[in-house]
């Protein structure tokens, strides 16, 4: 075996490890993170083992030292149930054999002979051989991609991104390798000269799917770092808008104390009227009626105060001045008001948007005979929490193909508001419905309590 041989078949078995490798991550949890010296060290070991048992050319045992490197490699390396790591290691080899034997067929078709003849030839020769490992990897491309679009489904903010046009790359070396190792096959002429030039020729492209296929690898790592990044400057910014409506709340109750002593002492001055003069029922009557409003107005500025979400706060004092602004009446029944087990944003999704929708249908209702009314209940029963939104309405509701589309102007920018709301609690393993009449439209969702979320 010549030098340009070696390196192409001890390439070939790291390769084809790389590939398991690959692929196994897809479905299990990387066991050595932190440890990756130990990974390639462990990788380099086995496709060394694997080719030294190559040169011995007995296709039986090179088939059970894959298999048993797979299971090391699978066992090792990953965490997850044992079954399922050694149907995978079996799976990942039968594909690799179905491969290895694909590729000499094909060729024995092409050029009319027993596949038995040709195999002492195929064999032996590394660079043609790396057909096998471009199937293989062909193969695996399209399996990613279809696992991709299953995760897709069950999660719509699924950051990575496929490239499915990434599989013509290893084809068309394929159709190359073919072309090549059948043209100076036939060319006698040259005699080793052939060998070696089709031995550059096979490193060329092994090295051109790699650049490629690892550029394709480190593009998606660099785009699923930059969706995170653009995810958390969304999440500071909401960060940075609670905080500063916490501020001007603490400004507000700064500024309503000071009223509030103010009136204080109106009141202990019309005391001090009432026991001075005889008009005291009079001014008892004023006192109380002084006292309700007070209280009335420190009910309202201190309604939310109690609840421990930040975020949650925030959306039911704004959507307060909404409705105080349109005269409508918000009602609220908050007997839970815990979602720490929630993200930040995700608490905007499922809150703002059916309020705001609500504030919306109610501001379109002209008739001063209908009440203009938005009433929200939270509550727990055992480990389920459930929130009702409910408001008046006057205008039809808008359904295209079974979804409900925006009242909004621009369409292209608005009308995912019901969708993302969905969305969020199917995420956390919650159940959401919606349903309307000519007057009212209510949302209600149920949200397991502590829930882990799923994707994000």
């Amino acid at each position: 075996m010549s030098m340009l041989d070696t390196i192409l078949a001890y390439g070939k078995c790291i390769l084809d490890f790389a590939l398991l490798f690959w692929f196994t991550m897809q479905f299990f949890t990387f066991r050595w993170e932190k440890r990756r010296l130990v990974s390639w060290g462990l990788l380099l070991g086995l496709s060394t083992v694997q080719f030294l048992i190559n040169l011995l050319y007995i296709p039986e045992l090179n088939t059970m030292t894959a298999l048993l490197c797979s299971l090391i490699l699978n066992l090792m390396l990953f965490k997850g149930s044992i079954a399922a790591r050694l149907l995978c290691s079996f799976f990942e080899v039968l594909l690799l054999l179905i491969c290895e034997s694909i590729h000499v067929l094909i060729y024995a078709s092409m050029i009319r002979v027993n596949m038995i003849a040709v195999i002492d030839d195929t064999i032996k020769n590394a660079g043609f051989n790396l057909c096998s490992t471009g199937m293989f990897c062909v193969i695996l491309l399209v399996v990613r991609y279809f696992h991709w679009l299953k995760q897709r489904k069950e999660n719509t903010e699924l950051t990575i991104t496929e490239n499915l046009s990434i599989i013509t790359v290893p084809v068309v070396s394929i159709f190359i390798i073919y072309y090549v190792f059948n043209i100076l096959g036939l060319n006698t002429k040259l005699g080793n000269r052939a060998d070696s030039l089709s031995m550059i020729f096979f490193l060329g492209v092994l090295f051109m799917n790699l650049a490629v296929i690892l550029g394709d690898n480190h593009w998606r790592k660099r785009c699923q770092l930059q969706h995170e990044l653009d995810r958390l400057s969304r999440i500071e910014q909401l960060d940075r808008v609670v905080i500063g409506q916490q501020d001007a709340f603490i400004e507000e109750l700064k500024g309503l104390a000071h009223d509030y002593t103010k009136q204080i002492d109106g009141i202990k001055h019309l005391l001090q009227e009432g026991a001075g003069g005889g008009e005291g029922e009079l001014v008892e009557r004023d006192i109380r009626s002084y006292a309700d409003e007070m209280l009335h107005h420190i009910e309202d500025s201190y309604r939310f105060a109690f609840i421990p979400s930040p975020a949650l706060r925030s959306i039911l004092c704004q959507t307060q001045l909404c409705c105080d602004s349109a005269q409508i009446q918000f009602d609220t029944n908050i007997l839970f008001s815990d979602f720490s087990f929630m993200a930040f944003p995700d608490i905007y999704t499922i809150f703002e948007n059916p309020l705001e929708n609500a504030v919306r249908a109610c501001s379109e209702i002209t008739d001063s005979s209908l009440a203009r009314r938005i009433a929200l209940t939270i509550s727990r029963k055992k480990n389920l929490i459930w929130v009702e939104i409910k408001n008046t309405k006057t205008n039809p509701v808008r359904v295209k193909h079974g979804s409900i589309q925006t009242t909004k102007l621009d369409e292209s920018k608005h009308g995912l508001g019901i969708k993302n709301m969905k969305r969020v609690v199917k995420k956390y393993g919650g159940y959401s419905h919606v349903e309307y009449t000519e007057e009212e439209f209510v949302v209600t969702m149920a949200l397991p309590v502590s829930f882990p979320a799923s994707g994000g």
